[in-house]
């Protein structure tokens, strides 16, 4: 169990990320066309269009990720209101020390987080979009053994 000296340490350091996670998520508001003018391919150069939407997609990727930060700040703050920060989410554990020092909104020990990724990657489904159906008769083996490869070494998707 954290101490009330470690508690006022992690509020602190809390509040602060989450200061400076608003900061980010207002500097960083996801362009609109509107910002760049109009997008259209009569208007503009292709290359301009694709610099243009790259551009829009790193800010959402950014803004995305500060408001999932935001968010994860947020937790921690209501867990040290409500009594149960430090204290893994999913087993009861407390988690260690140096794990809150590094990760102050962390909510599962690093056992628990390992297994929770664990499931989500074997819950992601296998995409067979590419695969030739079992059942192909077309007799073309070139098909069959681009599939046997990909199989066995992957693919650039994978």
């Amino acid at each position: 169990m954290l101490s009330k000296e470690e508690l006022s340490y992690f509020k602190k350091k809390l509040l602060q990320l989450k200061e400076e996670t608003i900061q980010m998520v207002e500097a960083n508001e996801p362009l609109s066309f509107e910002d760049y003018g109009e997008l259209t391919s009569y208007d503009n150069h292709f290359a301009d269009t694709a610099t243009q939407l790259e551009e829009r997609e790193r800010q959402r990727v950014l803004h995305d990720t500060a408001n999932n930060l935001l968010e994860e700040v947020n937790e921690a703050l209501e867990r040290i209101k409500t009594g149960t920060y430090g204290v893994c989410v999913d087993t009861g554990k407390t988690i260690p020390y140096e794990r809150l020092k590094a990760l102050p909104y962390a909510k599962r020990t690093v056992d628990a987080q390992k297994e929770l990724e664990k499931e989500n990657v074997a819950s992601l489904p296998e995409d067979h979009s590419f695969l030739t159906p079992e059942e192909d008769v077309r007799g073309d083996k070139r098909i069959q053994t681009v599939d046997e490869l990909i199989s066995v070494h992957g693919n650039s998707s994978s």
